[in-house]
């Protein structure tokens, strides 16, 4: 559970497990104005799927008024990427924080 400033991280996160029954999501980007509000944030989604297409446009459907952006992998995809340092999954599972799942 996220705490308040976060409530719609919180909020996106539980759509995303209805709609996408990811294996993990980490939040690896939060954006804050001067006074500390979240202004945006990323995700990190790693689910199976048959048209990335399809689930990103369900996924961009949920109701948010902090504009957020989502990057998905497969299981394999991620897995393969996370222990390269050269890779961006790797710096999302050393620099984000697991909001789903486990490691």
């Amino acid at each position: 559970m996220l705490d308040n400033k976060h409530e719609a991280v919180q909020e996106v996160l539980d759509q995303v497990i209805a709609i996408a029954k990811p294996e993990a999501v980490f939040l690896y980007n939060c954006k804050y104005d001067l006074d500390g509000d979240l202004i945006s944030f990323k995700l990190c989604v790693i689910c199976e799927y048959d048209n990335k297409r399809r689930l990103l446009s369900e996924i961009f459907d949920v109701d948010c008024d902090i504009p957020f952006d989502i990057l998905l992998y497969t299981k394999e995809q991620f897995k393969e990427l996370r222990d390269d340092t050269a890779a961006f999954a790797n710096r999302i599972c050393t620099k984000g924080k697991m909001l789903y799942g486990q490691e």
